[in-house]
């Protein structure tokens, strides 16, 4: 009968996705009723969590505001250090807004593999159903239509029972219907999953990445505390050191330039050919981490300068080398810098190493790429720290007296994409 030759293709579908969804054993209603609660429940945990987040977007933002308007403020130390108590109390707040992305994805996940077991096991459940009615299919095929017809008492009977079998055979098609949405849906979730993953991952790096800005910002505000005193003159004085330096560094620059010239294109071939490219001044490079890059939007005290160069994580008493060959300028102490020296290089380059705990180099003297110069420090509070976020190298490239962008200058990091 045509019919059944349309069964024996549902059944060899029915195995092939058998196949694609693999083994699985039908688990009673109750055990489906249960997953669902658990579902129910840790739907309800993520709504409150997202109920959290909602909250505290809405207190981060009222402090963003607060900060704004401080920034526009005259600079007076104390609007500044309300301004640092404000921002660390704004990153605290996203600190915390971030554990609760983190529950929230974790409870997500959960919830996710709550759902693609029970998927499973409703595939399970259809492929049973899809076995037995394949049984029955193969029972009524293997008795001949003659027989039947003889073993009913009337024509009646036998017509039921061949509307019986249609009715088994689209309860086939239904049950092998339902295997592929479930399977579907299951493929679906799956990929939601690994989203989620994902997005947990970043959330890992994001948290530590916001409790490192917390610690530095609390550092700073030590720093501060001891570069001033806690006096509006000692402050200006910071204020007056660090708007003067630019400009009297690249006054220096240009009177030794054309001075050391010849001298230093023969220390630094290179660098005169115009062959710009810098060492990393910390060693090994694959230990260097960036904490602050040019400019960075992040800097503590953006609002009053911008940050000049790339802060780099370095303990105290880190080595520090010569990112190429070049003259010692100097060595000074600041009150923003602390122990920081300077090297003239070819090619109008120059290169500030700030924040260190001693010098090695001295002023007046040639040095040659990768010589070792100095010791980290920057430990806030520290003689020679000067205002510092905590133990670091403070690193800038200069040209033509102007402050660049030194990772334009220096290979690229094996772990930039980590950052």
């Amino acid at each position: 009968m045509h019919w059944k030759e349309e069964v024996r293709k549902i059944i060899t579908l029915t195995v092939g996705i058998a196949m694609c969804v693999g083994n699985f054993s039908f688990t009673p209603v109750s055990a489906a009723t249960d997953a669902k609660q658990e579902v129910d429940q840790l739907n309800s945990q993520i709504k409150n969590q997202q109920s959290r987040v909602k909250e505290l977007d809405g207190v981060i933002a009222k402090y963003r505001q607060r900060i704004a308007d401080q920034e526009k403020e005259q600079s007076t130390l104390a609007n500044d250090v309300l301004i640092l108590d404000n921002r660390i109390t704004e990153t605290e707040l996203n600190i915390e807004r971030t554990k609760a992305n983190l529950e929230t994805t974790k409870l997500t996940i959960q919830s996710l593999e709550e759902q693609i077991e029970d998927q499973n096991e409703r595939i399970g459940g259809q492929k049973q159903s899809a076995a037995d009615l394949v049984r029955r299919i193969y029972k009524a095929d293997n008795v001949p239509t003659f027989e039947v017809l003889l073993s009913k008492p009337s024509l009646s009977s036998f017509f039921d029972r061949l509307e019986e079998e249609k009715r088994v055979q689209r309860e086939l098609f239904d049950a092998i219907e339902k295997v592929k949405t479930f399977k579907q849906s299951l493929e679906e979730t799956h990929k939601d999953l690994d989203g989620k993953r994902i997005a947990l991952e970043n959330d890992k790096k994001n948290l530590k990445r916001q409790q490192e800005q917390l610690e530095e910002e609390k550092n700073f505000k030590i720093s501060l505390a001891a570069e001033t005193k806690l006096k509006q003159s000692e402050y200006e004085r910071v204020l007056y050191e660090l708007n003067e330096q630019q400009q009297s560094t690249a006054d220096e620059i240009s009177k030794l330039k054309d001075t050391l010239k010849d001298k230093l294109d023969s220390i630094d071939l290179s660098l005169a050919r115009g062959d710009v490219l810098l060492n990393w001044p910390l060693k090994p490079i694959d230990d260097i981490y960036v904490t602050a890059h040019f400019h960075d939007p992040t800097y503590p005290f953006r609002q009053r300068f911008a940050h000049p160069g790339t802060d780099l994580r370095a303990k105290v008493g880190t080595p520090i080398y010569a990112a190429a060959g070049g003259y010692v300028a100097w060595t000074k102490t600041g009150s923003a810098y602390g122990n920081y020296l300077m090297i003239v290089h070819p090619g109008n380059i120059a290169t500030i190493y700030a924040h260190l705990s001693k010098f090695i180099a001295k002023p007046d003297t040639y040095v040659q790429r990768g010589d070792l110069l100095g010791l980290s420090g920057g430990m806030p509070g520290q003689q020679g720290a000067g205002l510092s976020t905590g133990p670091h190298l403070h690193f800038e490239v200069r040209q033509n007296g102007i402050p660049v962008n030194a990772e334009n200058f220096l290979p690229t990091l094996p772990n930039d994409d980590e950052e």
